[in-house]
């Protein structure tokens, strides 16, 4: 049976670190009213800054199609599967049918989703999207049409795939959707949960029994974890997670001392609070005595030691969920990176440069070539180490919410994906693996950059140092005095519009604009700028560049400062200055400056032995005092960017201190902090700069 759809077909697909969060945000906004093989579509001749644009097909072997729906959806609900100690999840399983509306015959490999958002309320959007009002007024509210599909999508509904062959399977992990059982984050027993989950879908009637898994945010994170604990030859032979990051502690909750209270504000109310209270009355309504006791189950979360709320409460008032822990290192995925590698599961990763865990991510895909190749997980790739196709990654200048979607960068993540689960699940060798260069970047003007490491081995690292004047340059100071002075401010200069608020709340101001068809405005706005008078935030600035100069990957800013209290604070942002003056945000880090300490085994350092991409521990044992007026060492680590900086523009960078409303230090330090004056050093003896992988074109095509 051919099936078929007449209305344009979106490209991208959105993920979020809620998809609760983005259904809040949709009913609020109604009431309101790289190439990898050989590339098919890039421009010729090449733009004048010598790299291909992105267009839908960017990422698709050459000659190869996603192919026209052939099946019809037929749908079992609310599948139980017990778990060993009684607790009952549930789960979604939709099918291929023929024209009769009858299963079609088969077999199908199977692509498997675990969410803890619900898949009941993800599916009423889907009502309101594909199904339900959505085909009525496509025509009138385009763009929240679209949004809205993304939110179907993003929760794991795969009926793109069902209809090109496969069986789709979402599940609703432990006390979470319409499942039994009390859920805290990233529990070690969804772990345990999902071995039985695997092995119970891979015997499904009509199965092929190979499987793979895909998630955006948590459900990406789930997928990974999954991966890691499963024993050598799993029915699990693909993954393809979307911005699932690397250390939750470190990625979305902690910034180096820094608490992430942006995100926070995006996800505890309705997500973490009332989504699952709403969750077992959309999927069990018709079985109120099962509805009963998932809600209860449900309820008594909020009230475990390692709660949500219990946790954010303790961190606040500086308990042990303050600092990383066993705790909070038995959730992260660095530690089964190599069990992935080990089970040779090919995992096709998606990152953001404007997502909050745009750090994370790439480090998965580090380590997950590293360990694939024998070498240690937690450092950078070498510069001159193979790369297997097995593992990609491809990132671009998306939010969190919102991956493959930009107005420069509008990706077909569907057929990409398909693609993916194509070759290893129907073994279709199309070329999606065949590529030299598994890393695939694009910036925010769509310039496609490729490489075969992370960090970018065609722009190697180099130090630009501070100097007088404002200026950044790659000659080491001489002086023996010099200084810029940071007065400290508990917030930032752009209040909730900058690119860091943005970046951190989840992405949710993209989504808004999206639906009226525009692009974010605030995430241009860099959070710390110099406001003479008000704000005493050093900026330094290079020369302007003579050619398209590729910044390429993370960056570290070492600083040598001292201190008037028993506490710092510092915060570095980078842009691009155009010739007109125009800044653009790039990205940004912070530090708190009793957790600069440095974790040597998971620190990355440039060949001359700079800090790169530091690691601060975060653990309370960690910690180290500041002593006022002592010249002190501080190694901020800013998050990562891929970047071409045209003809005449120029790298910024500027220092502040507070980064409230999205960021807050311990509450308990803020009294040492009031009155704080910082100077950073820029002397022969104690001189501060900036390690950045940057490089001219001409020798990155070369």
């Amino acid at each position: 049976m051919m099936m078929t759809d007449s209305r344009p077909r979106r490209r991208g697909f959105a993920t979020a670190t809620s998809i609760a969060a983005r259904i809040a945000v949709g009913i609020l906004a109604v009431s309101s009213m790289l190439p990898i093989a050989a590339p098919s579509a890039l421009a010729d001749p090449l733009p004048a800054n010598g790299f291909p644009k992105a267009d839908a097909r960017t990422g698709l072997p050459e000659g190869w199609n996603p192919g026209p729906e052939r099946y019809g959806v037929g749908e079992q609900k609310n599948v139980e599967l017990p778990m060993a100690d009684g607790v009952v999840l549930r789960a979604d399983v939709r099918y291929p049918t023929d024209a009769s509306g009858a299963p079609a015959p088969g077999p199908f490999p199977i692509v498997l989703t675990q969410t803890a958002y619900g898949k009941d309320s993800a599916g009423f959007v889907r009502l309101l999207s594909y199904e339900g009002l959505g085909p009525l007024v496509q025509n009138a509210l385009p763009s929240v049409i679209d949004v809205a599909e993304q939110i179907s999508d993003a929760a794991g509904y795969g009926d793109y795939f069902v209809k090109r062959g496969y069986i789709s399977v979402i599940v609703d992990i432990r006390g979470t959707g319409s499942s039994g059982g009390q859920w805290s984050i990233l529990q070690p027993q969804e772990r345990t949960d999902s071995k039985r989950v695997i092995h119970w879908a891979a015997g499904l009637p009509n199965s092929t029994g190979e499987i793979g898994l895909w998630g955006l945010s948590y459900l990406g994170m789930s997928e990974l974890f999954t991966a890691g604990v499963l024993e050598p030859d799993s029915p699990v032979k693909a993954l393809f997670p979307l911005m699932p990051g690397n250390h939750a502690f470190q990625d979305l909750l902690d910034h180096d001392g820094f608490y992430n209270i942006a995100f926070l504000a995006s996800m505890l109310q309705f997500p973490i609070t009332l989504l699952p209270q709403i969750d077992p009355i959309l999927g069990l309504y018709r079985e109120p005595d099962k509805l009963a006791g998932v809600f209860v189950d449900h309820l008594i979360s909020h009230f475990r030691t390692d709660g949500t709320w219990h946790s954010v409460f303790n961190a606040l008032l500086d308990g042990d969920k303050a600092y990383n822990s066993p705790y909070w290192e038995s959730r992260a995925i660095d530690n089964v990176v190599e069990q992935i590698a080990a089970n040779d599961i090919p995992t096709y990763l998606i990152s953001g440069q404007y997502d909050l865990l745009q750090d994370g991510t790439p480090r998965t895909f580090a380590g997950l070539q590293n360990a694939y190749a024998g070498r240690s997980h937690n450092g950078p790739m070498p510069a001159d180490a193979p790369s297997s196709g097995r593992f990609q990654m491809l990132t671009g200048p998306w939010f969190h919410i919102q991956p493959g979607e930009q107005r420069n960068t509008d990706i077909d993540m569907h057929s990409l994906q398909l693609a993916w689960f194509d070759r290893w699940l129907k073994n279709d060798r199309n070329g999606i693996d065949e590529t030299k260069t598994p890393l695939h970047a694009i910036d925010v003007n769509g310039s496609v950059i490729e490489s075969a490491t992370y960090p970018m081995r065609e722009t190697p690292t180099q130090d630009l140092y501070l100097a007088a004047g404002g200026r950044l340059t790659p000659d080491r100071p001489v002086d023996r005095a010099g200084s810029d002075r940071v007065t400290f401010s508990p917030v930032n200069g752009g209040t909730i519009c900058n690119a860091s608020f943005s970046r951190n709340f989840s992405g949710v101001y993209e989504l808004l604009t999206t639906m009226a068809g525009i692009d974010d405005p605030c995430a241009q706005f860099p959070a710390h700028p110099d406001v003479p008078g008000l704000l005493d935030n050093p900026q330094y600035t290079t020369d302007a560049f003579t050619e398209p100069t590729v910044l390429g990957g993370p960056i570290g800013a070492t600083l040598f400062a001292t201190s008037s209290t028993p506490a710092s604070a510092f915060g570095v942002t980078v842009q691009d200055i155009a010739p007109d003056g125009t800044a653009l945000a790039l990205t940004d880090g912070q530090l708190a400056g009793n957790f600069r300490a440095l974790d040597e085994d998971r620190t990355w350092r440039a060949p001359d032995g700079s800090v790169l991409g530091a690691f601060h521990p975060g653990t309370r044992e960690s910690m180290l005092p500041v002593i006022p007026g002592q010249v002190t060492e501080y190694n901020v680590k800013i998050r990562p960017a891929v970047h071409v900086f045209e003809p005449g523009h120029r790298l910024q960078i500027t220092i502040g201190s507070g980064d409230a409303p999205t960021h807050i230090v311990n509450p308990k330090d803020y009294p040492a902090l009031l009155g704080g004056v910082y100077d950073v050093q820029r002397t022969e003896g104690a001189a501060s700069f900036l390690t950045v992988p940057l490089a001219g074109a001409s020798a990155m095509h070369r």
